[in-house]
């Protein structure tokens, strides 16, 4: 199991260090304990424009590649149902799902004075807005370009009423924060918010909340509605209601081994204290393996995951 152990390591610590230049995959070899049974090698899925976005789900159902990470979990969910971007349900299990706290935010300028997003249509407002890039399938745009068409809004359209669409490739890119600071943009529509949305507050921006019936529209695709909390960024001037874009779960299809699952997660366990993580904590088994806010799950685990997660005591 060593081997094991230390090809998972490597491969997060690859995608750790690489997760936006890297191909698609990594293939490692897991040997178990005992020299009577051996593992195929696994295939592991990184990123790249396919396995960084929509498709990723697709190729692991496809058994394309055998593992790979998603973000957030909202996305395999819909998978799982078969709704939305996937016109049919998946056979996707998840092996664990890291935490990672996230909400989408759709911040603009207080000088505007919007309550909703409705009164961007209705008065053709031609914003200038710094998003995530499009073209390469990616869950972040995704979402954005859904909860747009919700609104009857889309970024072409507001080209055509004189705005200008900032695309970048992260959330934390420099080339936001300097247009957030000179105002070259008055519109932000993002996640990874601990990056850019403290700056966005203290440069005169508001965060609109998502009304209720697209919150209801949205979670019947998978996604969750959740509050981008006051108490967590004090100049929001109130709770906002959004979608949650929180949880990296690790997913296999449900022809994995149940052997190679458990081996999975107890390769995990094992190197857990080197393993890189989104938050200040470290990393806790017992939050892989549940549903929580940072953490949801959206999916079944996998038999051979539940298993190891139920005898160490997780579950």
């Amino acid at each position: 199991m060593m081997r094991g152990k230390m090809a998972l390591e490597v491969a997060a610590e690859i995608y750790s260090r690489h997760m936006f230049s890297l191909g698609n995959v990594v293939t490692v070899s897991i040997k178990p304990s005992s020299k009577e049974e051996q593992f195929p090698p696994i295939t592991l899925g990184i990123n790249g424009d396919v396995m960084g976005g929509m498709q990723a789900p697709v190729e692991v159902a496809k058994q394309h590649v055998d593992v790979g990470f998603v973000n957030p979990s909202a996305i395999v969910t819909m998978a799982y149902r078969g709704k939305g971007f996937y016109k049919q349900k998946l056979p996707l299990r998840a092996l664990a799902s890291f935490p990672s706290w996230d909400r989408i935010a759709f911040a603009v300028s207080k000088e505007f004075k919007l309550k909703s997003l409705f009164e961007i249509g209705k008065i053709k407002l031609p914003l200038n807005i710094s998003t995530r890039s499009s073209g390469i399938g990616n869950t972040t745009r995704y979402t954005i370009d859904k909860i747009f068409s919700l609104y009857g809004l889309s970024f072409a359209s507001i080209r055509r009423w004189g705005g200008k669409i900032e695309e970048c490739p992260r959330p934390t890119s420099d080339q936001r924060i300097e247009s957030i600071k000179t105002g070259k943009v008055n519109a932000v529509v993002d996640e990874g918010l601990h990056g850019w949305l403290p700056v966005a507050l203290d440069h005169g921006f508001e965060v609109l909340s998502l009304e209720p019936k697209i919150l209801r529209q949205l979670e019947r695709l998978g996604f969750q509605r959740a509050v981008l909390p006051q108490e967590k960024y004090p100049k929001l001037g109130g709770d906002i209601q959004t979608i949650d874009f929180s949880g990296w779960p690790l997913i296999t299809h449900r022809w994995l081994p149940n052997e190679l699952a458990y081996a999975i997660c107890e390769a995990i366990d094992a190197r857990q204290d080197v393993l890189p993580v989104d938050d200040d904590h470290p990393l806790d088994m017992r939050k892989l393996c549940r549903s929580l806010d940072a953490s949801p799950l959206g999916i079944p685990l996998h038999p051979g995951a539940k298993q190891y997660y139920e005898e160490k005591g997780y579950l």
